[in-house]
């Protein structure tokens, strides 16, 4: 026997209809209120004319465009986009792929400012239409963090062989050389040149030159009319005694015919750092580049760093200056280093940063509780403060990831010791830093990494270092955990004492925790 089932009454059907049409407008209400409040540019277009038919308002506003300027305009159409040439390149490819991403795109704004952001593209059917869905997320402010990082890690190894270059120059003229060539060597400059003003700033004499320049210097630089230094760079830093910088010479406009004759040589951007070589006379370090550049406050502090040890080392010929004095500068010199580093760190990941000063706060009461000289625990002290330094070379997402790694990521993280070590090997240091670094994550049982050292072969300074980092680690926060506290950071390495961890440098530790009441620092 069927049993057959009524069909529903007109008022089921007329309900029925009416609650899909609430529960449709309900979700066009939630969709408009996330597009327009999302903070990630959206563009909507039609993957078929390329026409842009919807835009948010995070977008306008970060390009500084309205919604008449992007509606009903093709992509590359709009002038942040205008001059990308992977535009017509990207569409052409989403037709076939249907998704694309990259992650650094430079876009400009509408008044001109350059900006980089993370730009996925994919392609779906919207009742039957083809549409084309753009995320743009701003990353300026890491990417620009990043290349300040790199630019200060270049300029701390010209810093770093410029130090050797002052104790091993027999002249000051090798000396002014040697400070040329290593800026086009390590530096990546496209040429570097040192000039002197006479006594009334008429006239400059080159003392040194280095690098690619064509006939730059000799049909530019030098003047023609009695009386006047021609106007370029150089010469505005000599009379201003400031530092002088261009980020992208094409777009300068204050000296011309400057800015044509340094073009023509492929020079895009350019730097002058001035300094003194006797009591009325100023020299220039002038550094051209062949990339557009952003010259970051960290790195023009390093190059200045380097003009004013050029300066030092000129007036030590000139004067037969004490080595002595030269040492003292020196090591204050390296000093600073570690802190522009440090400093530049903790714009790129203020986290790191903060947990390297914690670190560093606590190596440097054990290794007082310990009795070691106030030399090594200061070494010590800067070692710890820029200990993951070598972060830089690990993708910023698996960093802030809020979960566990996997086991190839966490392959990539143990990579940052080493890493480290090959920045900072290149400074002459009174103090074994970089040995301190790459040492830190090696355990006396020998399964540490990166080379799995055992006890004995093991700096006491990276094992205090060692139970730092565990203790604070666990003490704080972390991207894919809460903190787990003290008490358990203290347990952890009680159970560790003499296994993976140094049994005096944990006892050490647990007694400035336990019986001196000792705080992490803030």
């Amino acid at each position: 026997m069927t049993l057959s089932v009524p069909p529903p009454s007109n008022g089921t059907l007329a309900s029925q209809t009416s609650s899909m049409e609430q529960a449709l407008q309900i979700s066009e209400v939630r969709y408009r209120r996330l597009f327009e409040t999302a903070q990630d540019g959206i563009l909507l277009l039609n993957a078929e004319t390329a026409r842009i038919e919807d835009v948010n308002p995070f977008l306008m506003n970060l390009l500084g465009y309205s919604h008449k300027e992007f509606i009903n305009n093709k992509i590359w159409e709009i002038g942040a986009f205008k001059d990308t040439a992977i535009n017509k390149e990207t569409f052409t490819e989403l037709q076939t792929s249907r998704f694309i991403r990259y992650d650094d795109l430079m876009l400009v704004t509408k008044n001109g400012v350059s900006l980089f952001v993370e730009f996925v593209s994919n392609v779906f059917d919207c009742e039957g239409v083809q549409v084309i869905h753009c995320n743009i997320r701003d990353n300026s402010k890491r990417h620009l963090a990043e290349i300040a990082l790199r630019a200060t890690t270049r300029a701390l190894k010209m810093l770093s062989e410029g130090s050797i270059a002052l104790v091993n120059s027999e002249t000051e003229n090798i000396l002014i050389t040697e400070y040329c060539r290593i800026a086009v060597e390590l530096g990546g400059y496209q040429m570097a040149w040192v000039g002197k003003a006479d006594n009334n700033n008429n006239k400059i004499t080159m003392l040194a030159r280095a690098g690619q320049d064509g006939e730059y210097l000799e049909s530019y630089i030098f003047p023609r009319q009695e009386g006047n230094i021609e106007c370029s760079l150089t010469s505005l830093s000599l009379r201003s005694k400031q530092v002088e910088c261009v980020d992208n010479i094409s777009l300068y406009t204050k000296m011309p015919s400057w800015c044509e004759k340094a073009l023509a040589c492929g020079f895009q951007s350019a730097i002058a750092l001035p300094f003194n070589i006797d009591n009325d006379r100023t020299a220039c370090l002038t550094l051209y580049s062949s990339k557009i550049d952003c010259w970051s406050f960290p790195e023009r502090k390093l190059l200045q760093k380097m003009a004013k040890e050029l300066s030092f080392g000129i007036l030590v010929f000139r004067t037969a200056a004490s080595k002595i004095q030269y040492e003292i500068e020196l090591r204050h010199s390296l000093e600073q280093i570690i802190q522009i580093v440090a400093n530049t760190i903790e714009e790129r990941d203020p986290y790191t940063a903060g947990h390297q000063k914690r670190v560093a706060a606590l190596c440097t009461k054990i290794a007082k509780e310990l009795g070691l000289s106030s030399e090594r625990t200061h070494g010590l002290h800067l070692a710890a403060s820029i200990h993951d330094l070598g972060k830089i070379g690990i993708p910023a997402e698996i960093l802030a990831k809020p979960r566990r790694l996997t086991e190839l990521e966490f392959g990539l993280i143990k990579e940052h010791s080493t890493i480290a070590f090959n920045i900072i090997k290149v400074v002459d240091f009174p103090w074994p830093i970089a040995d301190i670094i790459v040492q830190h994550h090696e355990r006396i049982d020998g399964s540490g990494y990166p080379m799995g050292l055992k006890e004995a072969n093991i700096l006491n300074e990276s094992k205090i270092l060692a139970v730092a980092d565990v203790v604070e680690a666990m003490a704080s926060h972390r991207p894919y955990r809460q903190a787990l506290g003290i008490s358990a950071a203290l347990n952890e390495i009680k159970a560790q004492r003499g296994i993976t961890l140094d049994a005096e440098a944990v006892d050490a530790c647990l007694r400035i925790f336990n019986d001196q009441n000792y705080k992490l620092v803030e």
